[in-house]
C-alpha cells in the first residue's frame, strides 16, 4: 500500500500530458514556423549574392550590379526586421508572413528582369515561394502566392525591363504570341498550380494525421491514468477490506443491540450511520478501482435507446425518477455497447444534473441520431460552470461538490467508457445557463446508416 501511495505522490497519475476535456488533445505546432521562414530567407539572400557574384565574375554575365544590390539590401532589411521581431517574442501574423512572401516574389521578379528576364533559369524559384506559402500559412495564401507568381512571371514576357545576361536573353523581347514563349508560360502555369495544389493537400493530410495521432495519444494517456488509479485502489482495497468488514460487523451488532428496550434511539441512529458510511467507503474503493465500471468485462450488445434509459432509471430512487424528463426521437437507432456500462455512465450524468439543478427541478434527457453516433444529452437548469471549471471537468479526483458528496471520478469513468466503446463524452456550459452533457455511442451495425 505504501508503495502505491508513493507512486501516486510522485506524479504517476499526473504524468500524462494535460489537456482540455471535451476539446481534444492539444495539436502540435506547425513544422514550418516564422522563425524557420526567417532562417530560410537569410539563406536565400546569401545564395542570391553568391549567384550574382559567380555570374558576373566567372561567367561574364552583364547586368546592373547596383540595381541588383539594392534589391538584395531591401530583402535583407525586411528579414532583419522579421528576425528582430521574433527575438523580442512577437509572433507575426499570417498577414505579415504572407506579405513578406509576396514581397519576396516582387524582389525575385525585379531580379529576373535585371538578369535576363524569362530566360533566366532561376525563374523556377517562383515555385519555392508557392511551396513556402502552402506549408507556412494556409491554402488561401498558397493560391495567392501562385497567382502572384503567375502574374509576375507573365510580366517578364510582356514588359521586359532589361535583358543583359546571355545570348538567349533576347527571349525577353520576343512577341508573347510566339509558340516558344507561350509554351514556357503554359508550362510554368501548370507547374505553379500543381505545386500549390499538391503541397496544400500534403499539408492537410499531415495535419489530419497529427490530429489522429494526438487523439490516440490522449486516449492512451487516459488509459494509463485509469490503470494507475486501479493500482492505487487495489492496494487501498486490500489494506482496508479487513478493517471495514470488522467495522461493518460491529456496527450491525450494535444496531441489533440498540433495538432493545431502554436503549436510547440516538445509539441506534449512530450504528446505522456507521454502517452507511462503511458502505460509502466500499463504494469509493469500487469507483477508484474501476469495478464500478464493470462493463470492461462485458460484451457490447444491441441496445434500443429506451432500454438504456430504463436501465438507468431503475438505479434511481422513485423521487429522482420523477424528476427525469425523457424524450427519444422517432427512428433513433440502437446502440452497440454493454448495457450496464451505458446505463451507469448515463446515471452519472443524470446525478450530476440533479446536483447542479435546484431541488425538485426536472432534468431533461433527450436521445436522437447524430450521425455517425446515437446522442444522449442530459441538460440541467443549474448555474452553469466557469470556463476554468469546464476545462478541468472529467479529470480524476476533480470535483466542485462539497467534501463527502463526490470523489471526482464519475465523469472520468463515463468518458473512459464512451471512448473504450468508440464513442465520446463532452460538456457544454455557460455561466447562468446550465450545463449539457453529451454522451455519443456508436449505433448497432444493423441500424447504422450512411453518414
Amino acid at each position: 500500500m505504501e508503495a502505491v501511495v508513493r507512486q501516486i505522490d510522485s506524479g504517476a497519475i499526473d504524468a500524462a500530458p494535460a489537456r482540455v476535456e471535451g476539446a481534444g488533445w492539444s495539436e502540435a505546432g506547425p513544422v514550418v514556423t516564422a522563425r524557420w521562414l526567417a532562417r530560410f530567407r537569410w539563406a536565400v539572400a546569401l545564395g542570391a549574392v553568391a549567384t550574382l557574384v559567380i555570374a558576373r565574375s566567372l561567367l561574364g554575365a552583364a547586368f546592373s550590379a547596383g540595381g541588383s544590390l539594392l534589391l538584395l539590401v531591401a530583402q535583407v532589411a525586411s528579414n532583419a526586421w522579421l528576425d528582430l521581431r521574433l527575438r523580442r517574442g512577437s509572433e507575426p501574423s499570417d498577414g505579415i508572413l504572407g506579405g513578406l512572401i509576396l514581397f519576396d516574389i516582387g524582389i525575385l521578379t525585379a531580379l529576373m528582369a535585371l538578369t535576363g528576364g524569362p530566360s533566366n533559369p532561376f525563374t523556377i524559384s517562383y515555385l519555392v515561394y508557392i511551396t513556402l506559402a502552402a506549408v507556412t500559412l494556409n491554402a488561401a495564401w498558397a493560391w495567392t502566392a501562385a497567382a502572384a507568381s503567375l502574374g509576375a512571371y507573365g510580366l517578364l514576357f510582356v514588359t521586359p525591363l532589361r535583358a543583359l545576361v546571355d545570348p538567349q536573353a533576347g527571349h525577353a523581347g520576343m512577341d508573347p504570341s510566339l509558340s516558344h514563349q507561350v509554351g514556357m508560360g503554359v508550362a510554368f502555369a501548370a507547374a505553379a498550380l500543381l505545386t500549390a495544389s499538391f503541397v496544400t493537400r500534403i499539408r492537410l493530410a499531415l495535419e489530419a494525421r497529427e490530429r489522429a495521432l494526438g487523439e490516440a495519444r490522449r486516449v492512451a494517456a487516459q488509459q494509463e491514468r485509469l490503470a494507475s488509479l486501479t493500482t492505487l485502489a487495489a492496494g487501498a482495497a486490500h489494506e482496508l477490506a479487513t478493517p471495514l468488514s470488522a467495522i461493518a460487523v460491529a456496527a450491525h451488532e450494535l444496531d441489533l443491540a440498540a433495538s432493545g428496550a431502554g436503549i436510547p434511539a440516538a445509539i441506534a441512529d449512530d450504528a446505522r450511520l456507521i454502517r452507511s458510511q462503511v458502505d460509502r467507503c466500499r463504494e469509493i474503493l469500487d469507483q477508484m478501482s474501476g469495478r464500478a465500471d464493470a462493463s470492461v468485462a462485458q460484451e457490447a450488445q444491441r441496445l434500443p435507446p429506451a432500454r438504456v434509459i430504463e436501465a438507468m432509471l431503475a438505479t434511481l430512487a422513485t423521487r429522482d425518477r420523477e424528476r427525469v424528463l425523457v424524450s427519444i426521437a422517432p427512428g433513433t437507432p440502437s446502440v452497440q455497447a454493454p448495457l450496464e456500462g451505458a446505463a451507469r455512465s448515463l446515471r452519472t450524468l443524470v446525478r450530476n444534473a440533479f446536483d447542479a439543478s435546484p431541488a425538485g427541478v426536472p432534468v431533461q434527457v433527450s436521445v436522437d441520431e447524430h450521425r455517425p453516433f446515437v446522442r444522449f444529452r442530459v441538460t440541467d437548469r443549474g448555474s452553469g460552470m466557469e470556463p476554468g471549471t469546464l476545462q478541468r471537468a472529467g479529470e480524476p479526483f476533480f470535483t466542485t461538490k462539497p467534501v463527502g458528496s463526490g470523489f471526482g471520478l464519475g465523469l472520468f469513468l463515463a468518458r473512459t467508457f464512451a471512448e473504450r466503446w468508440g464513442g465520446r463524452l463532452s460538456l457544454s456550459s455557460a455561466t447562468g445557463q446550465g450545463t449539457t452533457a453529451t454522451l455519443l455511442l456508436p449505433p448497432a451495425a444493423t441500424d447504422a446508416r450512411p453518414a
